[in-house]
């Protein structure tokens, strides 16, 4: 039951990102949240900066064509889960380009007062460490 109840939480998460809906977004994350994710700095602390992420994210992007999870994953132990996927970004940026990214995403969830919240979550990209700089152009 915890694992669907997760996995739900997480697909209407997704559906938030695609509607640009902030605070459906922010629903999703514990006061306590720290996340490394792929803008600086690197970590955030607590859903004040959190917040200033995706408000960032959605003003970047004139439209979220896509947020798509794939080879979604749900672990649960106790008041504990962990989930990863691959998930696929696409949007059309405030100035016209295109973008198109595929991201790594885990994050830890843990149960409080009957509800799922995400405590830490990790977004990232393969790098090609030799040449200094992201892989972006990689797809499953």
């Amino acid at each position: 039951m915890a694992r669907e109840q997760i996995q739900r939480r997480v697909e209407e998460w997704a559906k938030a990102i695609r509607d640009k809906d902030l605070e459906a977004v922010m629903s999703l994350y514990a006061p306590e949240i720290v996340s490394f994710d792929l803008d600086p700095p690197l970590r955030y602390a607590g859903t004040v900066e959190k917040r200033r992420a995706w408000r960032e994210f959605f003003a970047a992007h004139a439209v979220v064509a896509a947020y798509e999870l794939h080879e979604l994953d749900v672990t649960v132990s106790g008041d504990l889960a962990v989930v990863h996927s691959l998930n696929h970004a696409q949007g059309t940026l405030a100035g016209g380009k295109v973008s198109d990214l595929w991201v790594r995403w885990t994050a830890c969830f843990r149960q409080s007062a009957g509800s799922w919240r995400i405590v830490h979550d990790h977004v990232s990209v393969p790098a090609e460490v030799a040449q200094g700089r992201a892989a972006l152009n990689l797809h499953p």
